[in-house]
C-alpha cells in the first residue's frame, strides 16, 4: 500500500510540474512579444492603424505641432470595432483600473474617431492644444485594459518614463497551459502504464521452484529431507 501511494504521489508531482513548467514558458514568450514604444516625429497629419490583439500602430507620437489643425486617419486592420480617442486631460498616465467612460464623460476628447472593423477607414481633424502630452485610448469596453492605448505629445517629446505595453502577439500562456495539460496526461499515462505493466508481469513470473529454489516452508510443515520437523509456531 505504501508503494502504491508513493507511485500515485509521483504521478501527481510529474503532472503538476509539467503544467507549471510549460505555463511559465508560455508566460515568458507572451511577455517577450510585448511591443516597445514606437516614437514617431510627425507633422500635422497622423495615420494610425488598429491591429490585433488590441494595438495601435504606431502607439506614440511626439513633436506634433501646437495650435494647429491636425488631420487624423484611422485604419482598422482588425475584425473588431475600435475608437481612437485622445482624452482631454494633460500629463496623466492612466492606470489599468481607470474608468474610461467616466473620464471621457468628465473631461471630453480632443478628438474621437470610430472604425467598425474589416478594413474600415475614418478621418477627422481637430485643433491641437499648446505644449503638453496626452493619452489616447480605445473606448470599446475592455480594449484599454487589454493594452489598447498610446501617447501623443504636442510641441515636445514624450517623457522618457512613459511606456506602452501592448497585448501579446504570440499564443500566450493559456495555449501553453493547455499543451502542458496534454503533456501531463501523457506523462501520467506512461507512468501508470509502466506500473500496471510491472504488476501484470509479476503474475507471469516463474515460481521459485521452477528456478531451482525451494519454496520457503509453511508453518508446521516438514523441512527438507533428513531435517527434524519444525516445532509448532515456526
Amino acid at each position: 500500500m505504501r508503494a502504491r501511494n508513493a507511485t500515485r504521489s509521483t504521478v501527481v508531482v510529474l503532472g503538476v510540474a509539467a503544467i507549471l513548467l510549460i505555463g511559465a514558458i508560455g508566460w515568458g514568450i507572451s511577455q517577450e512579444a510585448r511591443a516597445a514604444p514606437v516614437r514617431v516625429d510627425t507633422s500635422d497629419s497622423i495615420a494610425v492603424t488598429t491591429t490585433a490583439p488590441y494595438m495601435f500602430d504606431p502607439n506614440s507620437f511626439e513633436q506634433v505641432p501646437t495650435n494647429s489643425t491636425i488631420d487624423v486617419t484611422v485604419t482598422d486592420a482588425d475584425t473588431l470595432a475600435h475608437t481612437f480617442s485622445i482624452l482631454d486631460l494633460e500629463g496623466v498616465d492612466l492606470p489599468s483600473s481607470a474608468d474610461i467612460p467616466a473620464l471621457f464623460s468628465a473631461h471630453g476628447a480632443l478628438v474621437s474617431i470610430n472604425v467598425t472593423g474589416a478594413g474600415n477607414v475614418a478621418s477627422k481633424s481637430f485643433t491641437s492644444p499648446g505644449p503638453g502630452w496626452y493619452e489616447f485610448v480605445c473606448q470599446e469596453p475592455g480594449h484599454f485594459q487589454s493594452g489598447m492605448y498610446g501617447f501623443i505629445a504636442f510641441g515636445m517629446n514624450l517623457p522618457a518614463n512613459l511606456s506602452v505595453t501592448t497585448g501579446p502577439t504570440g499564443p500566450g500562456a493559456a495555449v501553453f497551459i493547455i499543451i502542458g495539460s496534454i503533456v501531463s496526461m501523457v506523462v501520467v499515462a506512461i507512468v501508470l502504464g509502466f506500473v500496471v505493466g510491472r504488476r501484470r508481469g509479476s503474475e507471469f513470473e516463474m515460481p521459485p521452484e521452477r528456478l531451482g529454489y525451494a519454496e520457503p516452508p509453511s508453518p508446521g510443515s516438514a523441512g527438507p529431507p533428513g531435517s527434524p520437523p519444525l516445532p509448532p509456531g515456526h
